[in-house]
């Protein structure tokens, strides 16, 4: 134990070399490297600054001042600063953001003041840690690609710091990159059969910044924001054929408070659905509603929003299912307001997966009667509430009066843009009346706000509209974002889009076939398909997939694996068996002897192969621990007519091998080696040739006897 103490204590005062100094260095920077794409620029710039000023002074060492800056004192100045500044950027430290920023500069802090073997080892740990930390952002499969040399670099270095030979920072990349490709089927292998945790590894508790994404609030000119964004909210995999796109309607938030400008959710109770132990939920719609209704299922792949909406086509037929254990399905634990609104337990902040199925109906039953809410009108648009009065009295149903205003939409010069007018303290009389040019939330809200004028109850539906196919799959993008209305009609909420009446390829095609020429419109949404459309799709597309075999694999997706192997339900041990089996048979085979990687031969080796190779064709073969003398000798002695040359021969091998000689001597000896062993390989030729002879001679002789 004390030699071991002595060890260590001795290990850990090693100082570093410049070559350990620069695999340190391109390890740093490896890990830093995918967390540049979402810290603010003054942290990149700051931790990779001091990676790059202490690997200068490694190189040009006696500034003193650059020494001074890079010092241990120095180095816990810049950390305190610079944990400060964190917090004051973004006004806390406890979360992910901030934290990771931290080991950031931790990272490059800890590089300045290494100077001891210890000090490294504790780096490679940080930066390994750094390295891992890039998956609380992102699991792509960028994510993935740009680990791979990170963890070749660190593995370099820990070669280059406990080792002492010569081997270049190349070297040992090459060495690590043969290791990771040696393991990589051992890694899969167990990825693919060992027991799936419940849910995703990389998930953190809600972190204090915002993100973008529909709100729980809208006035006029909100959602046209938004729709200017190529972001994707969520994609769908359909069991089946899609629906046509304008049955696209992806419900989100619902707003019924109105204070005569802007719009907001209101809290509702859960007493529009029951989960049961199925999984499903029983609706408030009743038989003939679910018999008329064409029900479809799908797969939402839903993007962190930092909300707690969950998307689905409208009406949702049952809970959002994970698909996965009781545990993974209480982290999501989902519920449907009497309004429709699906919510889950907590915001989602990470990317989540769920199972949904919807009867594809532009109407539903409530279980409760519409709240006062659903007609409170507030605000100065007396205009609007007299047109109501006069259009309702022209009518003598909600119905036709909800179908006259939408006809009456369609017949009025409205337009549709992302750039409407701006409105003042009456927007609804102004945008009816004076300015007729605005996006879908203001239609939407002035349908509804002519709906309660009229003494019908009404609300306001945000979420999504349409989808693009890529391939198998459906892209639903931010610039997809819509709102529409709801009217409470003969004991039924009943969907109405009055975009729809204003602006129809809006909801047949897309954003972009509705909006006038020359408006901007986010590259993505655009109709035509030029090169970068197309790349951005495939890349989507590997990255979707990535996304469902890789980071979404989980127990249901192993039992599907079992079940295409022919193995429904394996045992434990099965899988123990067979893992074991399979992964010995690998190293195995990784294990083998290479020859082919053996030190190549000297010539003199060379030399003494061939000269053993003539001497056993002449009938001399060295024995098992016979040195190279004692074979000359006894090869000398029983080829006596070769006596004089295998004596030569002999005697040259010995001085080239244990007598130091000059250079001079020494070509000179290899001169006479190579004509003796010419002279010995021709005496072998003619042994075997007469051998041979002798051999055809005697089979064809006739038998006697």
């Amino acid at each position: 134990m004390i030699g071991l103490r002595r060890k260590k204590t001795k290990n850990t005062k090693i100082e570093l070399s410049t070559r350990s100094y620069d695999a340190m260095a391109v390890m740093i920077l490896l890990a830093q490297l995918p967390h540049i794409f979402h810290l603010p620029i003054w942290i990149s710039v700051f931790g990779i600054g001091i990676v790059v000023m202490k690997w200068w002074s490694v190189h040009n060492p006696g500034n003193s001042k650059i020494n001074w800056v890079l010092s241990s004192r120095a180095s816990v100045f810049w950390g305190v600063l610079g944990g400060i500044a964190i917090k004051l950027h973004y006004g806390y430290f406890i979360g992910r953001d901030p934290c990771v920023a931290f080991l950031f500069l931790l990272v490059g802090c800890k590089y300045a003041e290494t100077r001891k073997q210890s000090d490294a080892t504790t780096l490679m740990c940080l930066s390994g840690f750094l390295l891992l930390t890039q998956y609380f952002y992102s699991q792509t499969i960028f994510s993935a690609v740009l680990t791979i040399p990170a963890v070749m670099s660190l593995g370099a270095a820990l070669g280059i710091l406990n080792e002492h030979s010569k081997r270049s920072l190349a070297s040992h990349t090459r060495l690590v990159g043969r290791m990771l490709v040696q393991g990589a089927p051992i890694a899969a292998l167990l990825f693919v059969v060992f027991p799936r945790l419940p849910g995703p590894l990389w998930s953190l508790p809600e972190d204090a910044a915002a993100t973008t994404g529909l709100s729980n609030s809208m006035s006029p000119g909100d959602i046209g924001q938004l729709s200017q964004s190529d972001e994707v909210a969520f994609r769908v995999d359909f069991d089946g054929a899609p629906p046509d796109t304008r049955d696209l309607y992806w419900r989100g938030p619902v707003m019924s408070n109105f204070d005569g400008r802007n719009w907001s959710v209101n809290t509702l109770q859960a007493d529009g659905a029951i989960e049961t132990d199925d999984g499903a939920y029983s609706s408030s719609a009743g038989e003939n509603e679910k018999r008329s209704g064409n029900a479809i299922s799908y797969t939402v792949t839903l993007q962190p929003h930092n909300r707690k909406w969950l998307f689905a086509l409208e009406q949702a037929s049952s809970l959002p299912s994970s698909g996965e254990s009781d545990a993974s399905k209480n982290r999501l634990n989902p519920i449907i307001l009497s309004d429709k609104q699906i919510m889950s337990k907590l915001p989602i902040t990470k990317l989540i997966q769920y199972k949904q199925t919807s009867l594809m109906l532009d109407r539903y039953t409530p279980v409760t009667e519409p709240s006062a809410l659903d007609l409170i009108l507030a605000g100065k648009n007396t205009r609007t509430a007299a047109f109501a009065d006069e259009l309702y009295s022209q009518h003598n149903s909600p119905k036709a009066y909800a179908n006259a205003l939408l006809n009456w939409f369609n017949t009025q010069p409205f337009s549709y843009t992302l750039q409407p007018s701006l409105l003042g303290d009456r927007p609804i009389d102004e945008f009816m009346f004076d300015t007729q040019n605005g996006f879908c939330g203001h239609y939407a809200s002035a349908f509804v706000v002519m709906m309660r004028a009229a003494g019908i109850p009404a609300r306001i539906v945000t979420g999504y509209q349409g989808g693009e196919m890529n391939d198998d799959y459906m892209i639903v993008r931010q610039s997809s974002a819509h709102a529409w209305a709801e009217a409470f009609i003969n004991g039924q909420w009943v969907r109405y889009d009055p975009t729809a009446a204003v602006a129809p390829s809006r909801v047949d095609y897309g954003l972009a076939q509705a909006l006038p020429e020359g408006e901007p419109i986010p590259r993505l949404a655009r109709l035509d398909n030029d090169w970068i459309k197309r790349a951005s799709l495939r890349w989507d597309k590997v990255n979707h997939g990535w996304q469902r075999m890789v980071v979404d694999f989980n127990n249901e997706s192993q039992s599907k694996f079992w079940k295409k192997l022919g193995m429904p339900d394996p045992q434990l041990w099965q899988i123990t068996l067979g893992l074991l089996i399979l992964a010995a048979a690998w190293c195995l085979w990784v294990l083998r002897p290479n020859h082919s990687a053996l030190a190549p031969l000297t010539e003199d080796q060379k030399h003494w192969r061939a000269y053993s190779q003539y001497l056993e064709t002449l009938g001399v073969t060295r024995l098992t621990g016979e040195t190279g003398a004692q074979f000359t000798q006894r090869a000398s002695a029983q080829l006596r007519e070769q006596n004089e040359l295998i004596k030569r021969l002999g005697l040259a091998f010995s001085k080239l091998n244990f007598e130091p000689l000059s250079n001079e001597r020494k070509i000179a000896l290899r001169t006479q080696l190579k004509r003796d062993l010419k002279k010995l390989s021709g005496v072998a030729r003619r042994a075997k040739t007469n051998r041979l002879a002798k051999r055809a001679i005697q089979g064809k002789a006739p038998a006697t006897g």
